[in-house]
């Protein structure tokens, strides 16, 4: 039986606590690299003339962020309007919020920005439509540029090369004490 405080078990301790704090900073998008998707239908989000009108979209956020969902009434919409709601990241990373357009004209325009802790994370336009039970066909569109976006989903390429290496550590000390 060997030794577990010779130089290669403190070796390996390094290189595991070195991981988990490497797997803790890259797992968990912020602000700086947040993508945002919205639910729209012909390119804009669309919502009822309604007292209880959804925008919903998608986020590579952690589950529980607050995100600030902003609804501003474009240059050319009469009359003019700010409509704020707050919306939490579910597990999955969808969001909804709500809001009551049931005093705004429909074919108003409009700018939809979603904010997490004071900073733009996602933008697209939107239109109030008449007030429908469902729309079959909504679609989620990507606001960020695809040929620009590279980050991948879940573990990124860090925390992959981190794990190989972990392995093949590991893997090494296994065989050094057998």
């Amino acid at each position: 039986m060997s030794s577990r405080t010779g130089p290669e078990f403190g070796v390996f301790l390094a290189v595991v606590v070195l991981a988990s704090v490497l797997v803790g900073g890259v797992a968990v998008a912020d602000a700086a690299d947040a993508d945002v998707t919205f639910l729209t239908h012909s390119e804009n989000v669309t919502v009822p003339q309604s007292d209880d009108a959804t925008i919903r979209g998608m986020s590579n956020l952690s589950a529980g962020t607050t995100v600030t969902v902003r609804v501003r009434a474009t240059a050319d919409t009469s009359p003019k309007f700010l409509k704020v709601s707050d919306a939490t990241v579910g597990e999955n990373g969808d969001f909804t919020a709500r809001f009551d357009f049931s005093d705004i004209p429909t074919e108003s325009t409009f700018t939809v920005t979603v904010l997490e802790n004071g900073t733009v994370v996602g933008e697209t336009s939107g239109v109030v439509v008449e007030s429908t039970t469902t729309d079959a066909t909504t679609t989620a569109s990507e606001t960020t540029d695809p040929d620009t976006n590279t980050r991948v989903p879940g573990f990124g390429v860090t925390v992959s090369v981190l794990a190989v290496a972990g392995v093949s550590g590991f893997a090494y000390l296994a065989r050094r004490t057998i």
